[in-house]
């Protein structure tokens, strides 16, 4: 109880600040202002001038414009007999048609620009009425043979 009764003044010891920390709060505080500063001027907080309100576009603007919307995408891609007999059909489709759609196997027999690959793997992969289509395309290869093949036979 004989401890002397401090000053007022300086407070507790832990409370005071020395002279560097007194620096450090000062620099703090200008550094909170630029920051401050700082972000209003990004913000548009600063009040523009005249001339820059006529030179800004509204791209900033959140606002969706006509032009700039994509177009919807294109419907899925329904495969056909008219698609796998068409010769200006992407081999790529044909490939796909193919492997994909059994019941149109036979149409890709009777397109002329069915590759021997192509028509090979439809052969083996088989379908409704691919046995018949292959028959029918041999079968008019062969007859078309048949008389050049009399032809020169003969002569």
């Amino acid at each position: 109880m004989n401890q002397p009764i401090k000053d007022s003044r300086r407070g507790h010891g832990h409370h005071r600040r020395s002279g560097r920390d007194r620096s450090q709060g000062r620099r703090e505080s200008s550094a909170a202002k630029r920051m401050a500063r700082l972000m209003t001027a990004v913000s548009g907080g600063s009040r523009p001038r005249a001339e820059d309100n006529l030179k800004r576009d509204n791209s900033d603007s959140l606002e969706p414009k006509a032009e700039v919307r994509a177009p919807p995408p294109e419907p899925p891609l329904v495969p056909t007999a008219l698609m796998a007999t068409d010769p200006e059909t992407d081999p790529s489709i044909l490939w796909a048609i193919a492997r994909e759609e059994p019941q149109l196997r036979r149409w890709l027999v009777a397109n002329p620009a069915a590759s021997p690959a192509l028509l090979e793997a439809v052969s083996q992969l088989g379908g409704p009425g691919v046995r018949r289509a292959l028959e029918v395309l041999l079968d008019e290869g062969n007859e078309n043979q048949s008389p050049l093949s009399s032809s020169t036979a003969k002569a």
